[in-house]
């Protein structure tokens, strides 16, 4: 399962507002919107062929009236190229029992149809669909260690760059150590202990390596806050960083504990579907709220790996 939902809008009057709305759908059924927008086919061959290596779009979003060609025309092209993608086709000037007849006549299979003035809702329930098909343990438990390994990335590679570029944040390597050493000598007194207890005593002396991480990249991250020149950040970026060390504060409740939890319990079968066994904390009926909390942290630690090595780009360039 990824986290990213991909959208391939082919649409000529392209419309902030209703991606913005689309983008918010997306969002609530747990998901982070990535939409590529494109006037006409010209460019589908190629967009199909990274589609096929890459798995790029979950929904195919077709206007009838495009920039030189029409709509339904164009869907006899794309459903051969994006087989297994959902293709959502709308209009403002046709009922969508026309839409419909368009698309028979064309001998296109597989395309739903709707009216302008609901497509967003439309897709929105499309998306819902989606995310309801995935909602199982093996994919949850995936996306959780997905998520987890590319914040680990980010913060390693922010890490890095902040305490190459600021004394202040070279200085806070000593904390990491003594985390570090601590957490060695509280697992070593567990563990020796463990042996007054059974095997489940010894067995809950694991360590989790993304916590001190995300622990250290707080520090640093603090620090680029009060230093923002330093990082060559404006005062709008500063109080941006602000806001997402704020968004993104209770990551080790809210995906770290998720990932080790959803790495522990176990799927049954319940008489109102799947439920899981092993934890109180969360049900199946969560996955979409875990979903969302996964995209706020993800995307809030991509944009603050972004803002504090800003300088690295550029020095790059």
């Amino acid at each position: 399962m990824n986290l990213d939902l991909g959208i391939l809008w082919i649409e000529d009057s392209f419309s902030a507002a209703e991606e913005e709305e689309l983008k918010r759908r997306v969002r609530d059924a747990g998901f982070i919107a990535r939409i590529e927008s494109i006037r006409n086919g010209a460019e589908i061959n190629e967009l199909a062929k990274n589609h096929k290596l890459y798995h790029l779009y979950d929904l195919i979003l077709l206007d009838y009236r495009l920039d030189g060609e029409n709509g339904d025309d164009l869907a006899r092209r794309v459903r051969p190229l994006f087989p297994s993608t959902t293709i959502l086709f709308y209009s403002g000037s046709a009922a969508e029992d026309e839409l419909r007849l368009l698309i028979a006549s064309k001998n296109v299979e597989g395309v739903y149809c709707v009216a302008r003035e609901r497509f967003i809702e439309r897709a929105g329930e499309l998306i819902e669909q989606t995310a309801r098909s995935l909602e199982r343990l093996s994919g949850m438990r995936g996306l959780a260690m997905k998520v987890v390994a590319e914040c680990d990335d980010l913060m390693k590679s922010a890490i890095l760059s902040m305490t190459a570029r600021d004394p202040n944040c070279a200085s806070k390597l000593a904390e990491l150590d003594r985390d570090v050493v601590e957490f060695v000598e509280e697992m070593k007194r567990r563990y020796e202990e463990s042996p007054d207890g059974d095997l489940a005593a010894r067995l809950g002396t694991r360590a989790v390596d993304s916590a001190k991480l995300f622990k250290h990249f707080r520090r640093l991250t603090k620090v680029a806050a009060a230093a923002p020149q330093t990082f060559g950040l404006s005062s709008e970026q500063t109080e941006r960083l602000r806001e997402l060390r704020k968004l993104s504060a209770r990551y080790e409740s809210l995906v770290l504990r998720r990932r080790n939890i959803l790495g522990h319990v176990v799927e049954v079968k319940g008489e109102a579907g799947w439920m899981l066994q092993g934890s109180e904390e969360i049900s199946v009926a969560d996955f979409a709220e875990v979903r969302r909390s996964f995209a706020v942290h993800i995307d809030s630690l991509r944009e603050i790996t972004l803002l504090v090595t800003t300088l690295d780009g550029k020095k790059s360039d």
